[in-house]
């Protein structure tokens, strides 16, 4: 961004007379690209006068426009004949330029409420913070990450995490405030702040700089937008990045549009494949069982702890019902056996499913405690080897590696064995990017059942 140098004098875009021009609609606006207007904004200076929340700025030099709220088209009126003060862009900037910025100013005319804003640095260090002080440990690593650069602030946040088990309850907080942290500090590169990035707290910190990017798109391009975001060619060199963007767009589809679940289960609808659709819709659900920010969706039922996943269309169950049971685990106030009771209630054709979420959430309750994983797998009865599933599955995805998940299904019982293994080579195949180095860690790593980690990453 600009802050720090002059603006230059035709950058001062004061729109003083947005009143008086024509708010008819315009081919250029309606077709402009909100993410590049978003960019726009902040390199033609427009930052240093107007304040507009979805662009991070709070100047009083112009129009607050967050008042304003001025449709695309005026924008554009404005931009190409200027009154009053106002500086001429019709030479400054190209049709295309011109209705990129209008798309991006006039979203907020019709734009659903976030629940987030753009990170916003201050002089918080975390000297500053005591442990359990959630909101100061958030923005005191986003601080960090802003002064620091993303991978020195992620370093900090795995030792502290080896020395402070306190900070585990917040770690998956605190790394969505440091993505958006890096999105402000990258001016908005997607692409730039997910590779200098990690999957430190079960990716946090790719799911925050997703979310943040929504911000300040109209409501009724979401669907262009989430094509884009995940779009840069770095990002989908390394299949792993490529799925935390595409379900880091599910988060922020719902944090955007203020837990709207038909809204955003559409958007990733209207997504290019079917691996981007089911992968976006993982973050959808997810976020509806488990908000990241502690709201309450409406898409939840006391009395009947499955839904939505027994009302969802048919081709969102499944990742409905992978993650169902963090909804079931908070409404059972996190007892293992209720939940894993509550399992049997789903339809029948994903009963399975669900245990291998209970697995997912097992993992995640007892840490790193194999004993206490394999202990609570058994609370699944006949779908024991569903719930050990589940785990090896969470504990790479958690890693970002197969060792300790081998390591874990080493311990299952025989019978089960290997269809552990199949779970670390379901995810190890989103870590690596050729077939040979698949092949070559689920040898490495799965010994006598390394068949079986090769059939769970499809090569078998």
């Amino acid at each position: 961004m600009n802050r720090g140098r002059p603006l230059p004098g035709w950058a001062v875009v004061v729109l003083v007379v947005l009143g008086l021009t024509s708010c008819s609609s315009d081919e250029t606006a309606e077709k402009g690209d909100p993410l590049a207007g978003k960019r726009l904004f902040a390199s033609e200076g427009c930052d240093g006068c107007h304040t507009l929340t979805a662009a991070g700025s709070k100047a009083t030099v112009g129009p607050d426009l967050d008042a304003a709220r001025p449709s695309a088209a005026r924008v554009l009126a404005q931009l190409r004949k200027p009154g009053g003060i106002m500086p001429g862009f019709a030479d400054k900037l190209s049709e295309r330029e011109k209705g990129d910025l209008a798309a991006f100013v006039g979203a907020a005319d019709g734009s659903a409420k976030a629940v987030v804003e753009p990170f916003a640095p201050d002089d918080k260090r975390l000297a500053d913070c005591r442990d359990g002080d959630g909101e100061c440990l958030e923005q005191a690593f986003g601080n960090l990450v802003y002064s620091d650069g993303p991978k020195a602030a992620l370093d900090v946040l795995q030792r502290t995490l080896q020395t402070n088990s306190a900070l585990a309850a917040d770690c998956h907080r605190i790394a969505h405030r440091m993505g958006s942290a890096a999105l402000s500090r990258f001016s908005d590169d997607v692409g730039t702040a997910f590779i200098a990035g990690s999957p430190v707290c079960a990716s946090g910190y790719y799911h925050g700089i997703v979310e943040r990017a929504f911000l300040g798109q109209p409501t009724d391009r979401l669907a262009i937008v989430a094509r884009r975001l995940c779009s840069d060619p770095d990002i989908n060199e390394r299949p792993f990045l490529a799925y935390q963007c595409i379900h880091g767009l599910g988060h922020g589809l719902m944090i955007y549009t203020g837990y709207d679940l038909p809204a955003s289960l559409k958007t990733c609808d209207d997504l290019r494949n079917g691996f981007d659709r089911v992968s976006c819709s993982g973050g959808v659900f997810m976020e509806n069982f488990n908000s990241s920010y502690g709201v309450s969706s409406k898409y939840l039922r006391k009395n009947d702890p499955i839904y939505p996943c027994n009302a969802v269309a048919e081709r969102h169950k499944l990742y409905c019902y992978l993650l169902v049971t963090a909804n079931i685990l908070r409404i059972e106030n996190g007892d293992l056996k209720k939940t894993a009771d509550a399992c049997r209630r789903s339809e029948s054709a994903w009963v399975k499913t669900c245990y291998e979420s209970f697995g997912r959430d097992v993992s995640g309750t007892v840490g790193k405690d194999a004993d206490k994983a394999l202990a609570s797998c058994r609370l699944a009865k006949r779908n024991e080897r569903d719930c050990l599933y589940g785990v090896s599955r969470e504990i790479v995805n958690a890693d970002a590696s197969g060792e300790r998940g081998a390591r874990f299904c080493a311990r299952a019982p025989a019978r089960h064995r290997a269809h552990c293994y199949e779970g670390v080579g379901s995810v190890l195949a989103s870590l690596e990017s050729t077939s040979e180095a698949l092949r070559a860690r689920c040898r490495a790593l799965g010994g006598r059942h390394t068949r079986s980690c090769l059939r769970g990453a499809g090569l078998a």
